[in-house]
C-alpha cells in the first residue's frame, strides 16, 4: 500500500545546458542579482560563465560574491547579505558545491532583513527571504534540492541549520562535476551515499524517499565497483554520481539525516575531515544497525540492489580515506555532553542513544 508525504516546491531542471535553456525564468524575478560563490569552482566549471550569458539575455544586472569558504560562516553569509541588502538585489543565485548553496540560502535571509547574525536562527524565515536559485558544481551534498543551509557558528566554530529553505528552481547538469578532482569527489560522493542510507532506515522514510534513496545507493556502489586504476572518473561515472546526489538530496528533504552526520560534524570542526569521509567512518555502522532493526527493508535493499551488507560495507571503507584520531578522555567527555540533547539520534533505526555514540566513539577511535 502506498505511503508517502512529500513536499518539494523547488523546480528541478535537469539536464546538460539547462541554464542556457531555461534563461528566459530569470527576468520574472527582477532585474538585479547578486551571485554567490566559493573561490574557485563555479569559474572552474564554467557554470559561472553559463549564468552570466544567461542574465545578459535578460539584460539582468549582477554583482558577484565570491568570498564563501568551505563550512561557510554565519558572519561571511551575514556580510553577503548585506551586501544584497544595499545594493537592492531581486534574487540571488548560489553556484558551486554544498557551501555555497548552503550560504546561498542563508544570505536569502539576510538579503530581506538588517538582523544580528544568529538571529538568523531566532524566527522561521522560510516564506520570507529573497528569492534564489541554485546550481550545483559537486556531486554530493544534494544542496539544490533540499531546505536546509548547514552554517558555523562564529562564537563557537558549531554547525547549526536553519531550515524551510527551498530554493525557486535548482539547476542541474553534471558536467560542472567534470572538473572535480578523485579525492573530493570520493567525498563527496560518500555523503551522497550518507544521505540515501541514512534516509532508507530512518523513522521518517516512506515509499517515496525508499525509492530514491534505492536509486542514488545503486547509482553508488556501481560506480565504487567499477573505477579506473588510475582513480579517474568517465563521464558516464560523472553522470551517475550527480544523479545519485540529487537523489540523496530528495531523500533527506523527506527524512533529514542521522547520527552518521551529528557525529561526522565533530571530525570537520575539530579535526578538518572532509564532511563525506567524516560521515562515511560511521555508515558501516549505521547500515548494521538498519539490518538488525529493520530486517524487511534490508532484504529488499539487498534484493534491488543486488549487493549484500557485507559488500556494501567493504566498499565504504576501501572508499574512505581515513585513519581514525586519538581522542583524549576529556574529549570524550565534551561529545557525549554534545550528543546528550542531539535529535537526530531518534530517527536511527533502534534506540539509538548518547550512550550508544559513545560506545561507538570507542570503538572506532584510540584513546591518548
Amino acid at each position: 500500500m502506498l505511503d508517502l508525504t512529500y513536499h518539494m516546491p523547488t523546480n528541478i531542471i535537469y539536464g546538460t545546458g539547462c541554464i542556457q535553456k531555461n534563461a528566459s525564468l530569470f527576468p520574472a524575478f527582477g532585474k538585479k542579482c547578486l551571485i554567490v560563490t566559493g573561490k574557485n569552482s563555479a569559474k572552474a566549471s564554467g557554470a559561472l560563465d553559463d549564468v552570466l550569458q544567461a542574465l545578459a539575455l535578460g539584460q539582468i544586472e549582477s554583482i558577484i560574491f565570491d568570498e564563501v569558504e568551505q563550512n561557510p560562516l554565519l558572519s561571511t553569509c551575514k556580510r553577503a547579505g548585506d551586501l544584497a541588502r544595499e545594493n537592492k538585489v531581486d534574487f540571488i543565485i548560489g553556484i558551486g558545491g554544498g557551501s555555497p548553496l548552503d550560504a546561498t540560502k542563508a544570505i536569502s535571509i539576510f538579503a530581506k532583513y538588517n538582523l544580528r547574525a544568529e538571529e538568523a536562527y531566532n524566527q522561521d524565515y522560510s516564506k520570507d527571504h529573497v528569492p534564489f536559485f541554485l546550481v550545483g558544481t559537486t556531486a554530493g551534498t544534494g544542496s539544490e534540492v533540499t531546505p536546509y543551509a548547514v552554517i558555523t557558528v562564529d562564537r563557537d566554530g558549531r554547525k547549526r541549520s536553519l531550515k524551510g529553505l527551498f530554493a525557486e528552481a535548482c539547476f542541474c547538469d553534471y558536467r560542472y562535476t567534470l572538473s572535480l578532482n578523485y579525492a573530493f569527489s570520493v567525498s563527496t560522493a560518500l555523503d551522497a551515499l550518507s544521505h540515501c542510507i541514512e534516509g532508507y532506515f530512518c523513522n521518517r522514510a516512506d515509499t517515496m524517499s525508499d525509492l530514491f534513496a534505492v536509486q542514488g545507493i545503486q547509482l553508488i556502489l556501481d560506480v565504487f565497483t567499477n573505477l579506473s586504476p588510475d582513480q579517474t572518473f568517465t563521464e558516464k561515472q560523472r553522470q551517475k554520481l550527480y544523479a545519485a546526489s540529487i537523489y540523496g538530496g530528495l531523500v533527506i528533504t523527506k527524512t533529514g539525516t542521522s547520527f552518521c552526520h551529528s557525529m561526522g560534524y565533530f571530525l570537520t570542526e575539530d579535526h578538518h575531515v572532509p564532511h563525506g569521509i567524516a560521515c562515511a567512518v560511521y555508515l558501516p555502522d549505521y547500515l548494521r544497525r538498519g539490518f538488525d532493526f529493520e530486517t524487511k527493508k534490508a532484504d529488499l535493499l539487498t534484493y534491488e540492489i543486488d549487493y549484500t551488507l557485507s559488500e556494501i560495507c567493504n566498499i565504504i571503507e576501501n572508499m574512505t580515506d581515513y585513519t581514525p584520531v586519538a581522542l583524549s578522555e576529556a574529549e570524550r567527555e565534551e561529545l557525549c555532553e554534545r550528543w546528550t540533547a542531539d535529535n537526530k539520534f531518534g530517527s536511527a533505526p533502534g534506540d539509538f542513544t548518547p550512550a550508544d555514540a559513545m560506545e561507538l566513539v570507542d570503538r572506532i577511535f584510540p584513546k591518548t
